[in-house]
């Protein structure tokens, strides 16, 4: 299999897994109705910190380490290239979920904090959970992905 077609398949796999584990760690803390609050430990902007840290970390470690095995067993082709990210998978996950993290607090911090939002209505807090972790596993996914193959 091609690099381009292989990061493709794994990053669709990972936007699915990370949508469903956004939504369920999200009932976990948040419930299944009622306001969600926005501010303080255990709000809905400090929880955007373990799930971008997660993330980032998981999209980006998992993908890497079947990417070494495809690479290994002849499924998956290096590819010529570079990579700002680091070399080695478990740096490179640790780097991406701290950026996941940072993003997450900090945006979604400014946001509601422009808009003046003390407490969210349930579903709309629940859509931009799974919003946030389905664009975050798309950017850092194939970014993980292509530090893996590239030829080195």
């Amino acid at each position: 299999m091609n690099a381009t077609a292989y990061i493709r398949r794994e990053t669709a796999v990972s936007i699915a897994i990370n949508v469903a584990l956004s939504a369920a760690f999200f009932v976990a803390v948040f419930g299944v109705e009622g306001l969600v609050p926005v501010w303080g430990v255990g709000g809905y902007v400090f929880d955007f910190s373990p799930q971008g840290f997660m993330i980032g970390l998981m999209a980006t470690l998992v993908p890497g380490l079947l990417a070494r095995k495809a690479v290994a067993s002849g499924k998956v082709v290096r590819v010529d290239g570079k990579s700002g990210l680091p070399a080695a998978v478990l740096p490179r996950a640790i780097l991406c979920g701290a950026q996941g993290a940072a993003v997450g607090v900090a945006g979604s911090a400014l946001l509601l904090w422009a808009a003046g939002a003390t407490q969210l209505e349930w579903l709309p807090a629940l859509l931009a959970k799974l919003a946030f972790g389905a664009v975050l596993a798309l950017i850092v996914t194939p970014a993980g992905l292509r530090a893996e193959l590239t030829k080195r």
